[in-house]
């Protein structure tokens, strides 16, 4: 469905985002490094969230970790704890349920 591409662009958004200097620079070497970024990676994450509300754990953390690197923190806690109250589905869920719960301890 269209929700769960967005969510999944969002998410290679992220990854992208996250990766260290080394391995960004690792990668230029071989090819241009794409754009993004975490305004980008929101967009996708509430799109999704549009599309199929309160469906996925992942997207409900992953925008919340967008919004928390965006430093609109009191978004993020909003979509970290909808993902912590989240119904788990699978041993994919539980696991990114579990980052969700430490990201939010971590930080909140």
């Amino acid at each position: 469905s269209s929700g769960i591409n967005a969510e999944y662009g969002g998410a290679w958004h992220m990854e992208l985002l996250e990766l260290s200097w080394v391995q960004r620079n690792f990668i230029s070497l071989y090819c241009t490094f794409p754009k993004c970024s975490y305004e980008e990676a929101l967009d996708l994450f509430l799109k999704a969230e549009d599309l199929s509300p309160g469906g996925s754990v992942r997207n409900l953390y992953l925008a919340g970790k967008a919004c928390f690197r965006l430093g609109r923190k009191s978004e993020a806690r909003q979509y970290l704890e909808q993902a912590v109250n989240c119904p788990v589905n699978t041993k994919e869920d539980q696991m990114v349920l579990e980052e969700a719960k430490r990201f939010y301890n971590s930080n909140f």
